[in-house]
Order: C-alpha cells, then structure tokens, then sequence
C-alpha cells in the first residue's frame, strides 16, 4: 500500500473529518479513503448496483406532480373486473 502526507490541512477540514470520523466510529484515516474513494467514484467492490437509491429524492416539484397524474390511473379500481 501507498502513503501519503498531507501538510497545511486547514483547520476547518480537519475539525470535519475529525466530526465526521467520530459520527462514523472510524479513524479519519479511513474517514479521509472513504471520501476519496467517493469522490473519485473508486469501488473495490466493482459490481454494478441495482438499487434506486441515486434517484430518491432528485425530482423537483414539477416532476412528482407530473408523476402522481400520469399514475392517477393506478388508484382506480375497476368494480366490475372484482364483482364475485
């Protein structure tokens, strides 16, 4: 493994890091890869996720009321398909 030193760490990132790695119950050694590793889009896992997550929340207003009336159609039930 590589090593690198990192001089003249404004006070302010530092103070974060700190923050953020006791949040994590973490080093900020490993505090400071784990943002590396984010920022450059680094995953030692490599597999391809299958989840939604980077989608929740990114719609602004327009987009969700656009949404809710394009399913409003899903809402309705068709009482004649559940007659028994």
């Amino acid at each position: 493994m590589n090593q690198l030193t990192l001089r003249q760490i404004p006070k302010i990132i530092y103070e974060q890091l700190r923050l953020l790695a006791q949040k994590n119950h973490t080093s900020i050694n490993k505090t400071i890869l784990w943002l590396l590793k984010k920022a450059l889009g680094v995953d030692e896992n490599q597999h391809k996720k299958r989840d939604l997550k980077d989608l929740a929340g990114s719609w602004d207003e327009n987009q969700l009321n656009e949404f809710e009336i394009n399913t409003e159609l899903f809402e309705q039930i068709d009482h004649e398909v559940w007659k028994t």
